[in-house]
């Protein structure tokens, strides 16, 4: 049967192209970004996996295969973040002084943690582990802890060449980014017209890097015992 003709041009419509597969990793970064679309329109008690698939295209068993269930999707959604962290930290220059990559790891940190979607993440999921107190578990365990361990293990190595005293490397870390959170987070999630400029961000790093250096110095008799 001949293609029907186009009746203002008198032309046989152009053959559909066929439809390109996405690969693997294309599919899973479209399933989870349909999956955070759904959780921050819908909250996480009302997402199903079925508006996750209808958003992003393939079907269920996908869905199945690369993340269990919707507490994966949630768990890999997370993770993300702290694996991007992560991955920033191993590869700051080994040459760099510890005073460099402190500031590096604030700046990344902050970027990371001030993105709005972050923050809606984060406001979904504080909301709602009241009722469902597995996804705060998940948040923290895959985003603030992961977070911290990897930090921990860069504070021990450079405890371990002399750049600083760490008695408790894992305590250490969650105080120093703590002090990074500081009140910019606070201000971007409850005041969401009111994003922190650039220049406050570096000079919020650059007072919590300084006194961090300052109170965790070698041989600093004041450094807090474990």
């Amino acid at each position: 049967m001949a293609p029907a003709t186009n009746p203002t041009t008198g032309e046989a419509p152009p053959p559909a192209r066929p439809r390109q597969r996405r690969t693997p990793a294309a599919q899973r970064q479209a399933i989870l970004q349909a999956a955070s679309d759904v959780f921050l329109e819908r909250g996480y008690a009302g997402a199903s996996i079925d508006a996750i698939v209808e958003r992003a295209g393939g079907s269920k068993a996908t869905v199945y295969a690369l993340f269990g269930n919707k507490e994966g999707l949630l768990t890999a959604l997370v993770s993300q973040g702290a694996e991007t962290l992560a991955a920033f930290v191993d590869a700051l220059p080994v040459g760099a002084s510890l005073e460099e990559s402190l500031r590096a790891i604030g700046r990344s940190y902050l970027d990371l943690i001030l993105q709005p979607r972050r923050v809606a993440l984060f406001r979904l999921v504080a909301g709602e582990s009241g009722r469902c107190p597995q996804i705060g578990d998940i948040f923290y365990r895959t985003g603030p802890q992961a977070v911290a361990l990897r930090v921990a293990e860069f504070l021990r190595a450079a405890a371990g060449r002399g750049q600083l005293e760490a008695p408790d490397p894992e305590r250490l870390a969650h105080f120093f980014i703590d002090a990074l959170r500081g009140d910019h987070h606070n201000l971007a999630l409850f005041n969401s017209t009111r994003t922190p400029t650039a220049a406050e961000m570096a000079r919020h790093v650059d007072f919590v890097v300084s006194t961090f250096l300052r109170c965790c110095a070698p041989g600093n008799a004041g450094t807090p015992s474990p």
